[in-house]
């Protein structure tokens, strides 16, 4: 039978979901130990006892791609899974994985999760539950690294094939990170289908006061992920087409998809978090590429003055 270690960081934000989903946890005949990493060391962390927990306090938050980093270093077991506290899978969803074809070959790189009918958003902690088990897992290949939604919420594999995250990186673009490094060294990654997640999307990283972590990750991840070149074709070139214009302290974009006019205007000095939320309710069909494009430009802006 494969033993998992399941590393998940936490500060504290959704304490209710993090309880059942360490309930589902150590029912699971897989998983032989839970490292949950605090990232919120001034409240000590209370949890039921149980062999299977270990807490792991740092000194200080040092966020969540570094978390990663820490619990892989930490754990005992060749296979891990890498959990938001935000999200709850179904009972014996690490076992059902655990013994596919998929997981045990040597050409998967890593597994995580599926959108779409599998993934139900809520918006209020006390709203969620324990998700059911609907059907048989399927494992479909995912052939991009970047824009790939809550794939990272979830993630399955093998430390072999666990890249360390650069400290540059804090909140975001690590699972993309770990996608790239797998993908050019031959691994195939996949998303799994057939087993629902329960998940309060972005509950802890929406909070304002990581916007500028997350504004520098955008910038930084450029310096370790290398966009296929047809994926800025896509974005430039074929469909979709951009222009910023920049009066005083107001962004105004005009946006222009299959020769479909959108123009919206906002502040320019909002931080990247909020940025992107705005953008992605004013243009909902906007690529995730794109988006992050269009905001680092405007980031350079803000720096410019």
């Amino acid at each position: 039978m494969n033993k998992f270690s399941v590393i998940i960081p936490t500060i504290q934000r959704t304490l209710r979901v993090l309880q059942i989903l360490l309930q589902v946890l150590t029912e699971d005949v897989c998983v032989d130990e839970i490292l949950v990493i605090n990232n919120k060391p001034k409240v000590p962390l209370v949890l039921p006892k149980c062999d299977k927990i270990r807490i792991i306090t740092p000194a200080e938050n040092i966020y969540v791609n570094p978390s990663w980093n820490l619990g892989i270093s930490e754990c005992r077991n060749e296979n891990f899974a890498i959990i938001n506290d935000d999200i709850l899978v179904c009972s014996g969803f690490i076992s059902s994985v655990s013994v596919s074809d998929v997981f045990n070959s040597p050409e998967t790189g890593l597994i995580g999760a599926a959108q779409g009918l599998d993934m139900k958003f809520y918006k209020k902690e006390e709203e969620m539950e324990l998700p059911q088990k609907y059907s048989n897992l399927q494992f479909i290949p995912l052939t991009r690294y970047m824009s790939t939604g809550d794939w990272g919420s979830v993630i399955l594999g093998k430390k072999s094939n666990y890249y360390m995250i650069p400290n540059e990186l804090k909140i975001i673009y690590g699972d993309n990170y770990l996608l790239y490094k797998n993908q050019i060294n031959g691994k195939i990654n996949y998303k799994v289908s057939g087993m629902p997640f329960n998940h309060l999307h972005s509950f802890s990283s929406s909070s304002s006061e990581f916007s500028n972590i997350i504004a520098n990750d955008m910038l930084n991840q450029k310096k370790y992920i290398v966009k296929k070149q047809n994926d800025n074709k896509n974005i430039d070139e074929n469909r979709v087409k951009y222009k910023l214009d920049f009066r005083q302290n107001v962004c105004f974009l005009e946006y222009c998809e299959n020769n479909k006019k959108s123009i919206s205007c906002f502040k320019k000095d909002m931080d990247a978090q909020n940025m992107e939320k705005l953008l992605s309710e004013m243009i909902p069909e906007i690529e995730k590429l794109l988006l992050c494009q269009i905001i680092d430009r405007i980031i350079s802006q803000n720096k410019v003055g």
